[in-house]
């Protein structure tokens, strides 16, 4: 049983890394503009979801959240570089509230309120990331997205014990990235791409 947890929980951060691998590659390309405060927000979130997992005893179910911690501010450091320059004033409460909650559960370690507190707070920081979708649809990673959600299912399954703590997170986490994903492809059906400067290949 073990084994199959350790198994798991590789697969998780494998595709963790992939879907990083992905989002690189398209950046590097100009398929898609990074947006270096949301992966700040979500690196300080993985953070703080990682150190309840790792504190509640979730092993390699914690792997995930890990991972993700350091490719978010990784792609934070790339993303300022590349990114966008300007920020509205919701995403910068966003990432203060991020960083309350993690200062919260630093003095508090209150598992199931920092659990709750990072759900939330996660969830209000895909407004953005679903509204700059809407409007620029091939401005992002599907592959990302969806690489993204489905790497929690292996995480969620290596997960010991299961607790709202431990997993409301990254379950919240995984139907947010697939509802991204999904979002992305029906918007690119609806829109028709932007024309070549170039005029047509």
């Amino acid at each position: 049983m073990e084994d199959w947890k350790t198994a798991l929980g590789m697969l998780s951060v494998a595709m963790a890394v992939i879907a990083a691998v992905v989002y690189v590659a398209q950046t590097l390309r100009g398929d898609v503009r990074p947006h270096p405060l949301s992966w700040f927000l979500f690196g300080v979130l993985s953070a703080t979801g990682y150190w309840v997992q790792r504190d509640q005893g979730a092993q390699q179910g914690s792997w995930t959240l890990l991972a993700m911690t350091i490719i978010c501010f990784l792609f934070v450091a790339a993303s300022v570089a590349r990114g966008e320059r300007s920020f509205s004033w919701q995403e910068w409460a966003l990432a203060g509230a991020a960083g309350a909650v993690f200062i919260l559960y630093l003095f508090t370690r209150e598992a199931n309120v920092a659990a709750g507190l990072t759900t939330v707070v996660d969830a209000l920081g895909f407004g953005p990331t679903f509204v700059r979708g809407w409007a620029l649809p091939r401005k992002d990673s599907v592959t990302s997205f969806a690489l993204n959600g489905a790497k929690f299912v292996p995480s969620l399954m290596a997960m010991d014990p299961i607790s709202f703590a431990t997993s409301s997170y990254p379950a919240t986490l995984l139907v947010l990235n697939a509802a991204v994903a999904i979002m992305l492809v029906m918007r690119r059906r609806a829109v028709a791409p932007s024309p070549s400067p170039r005029g047509p290949a």
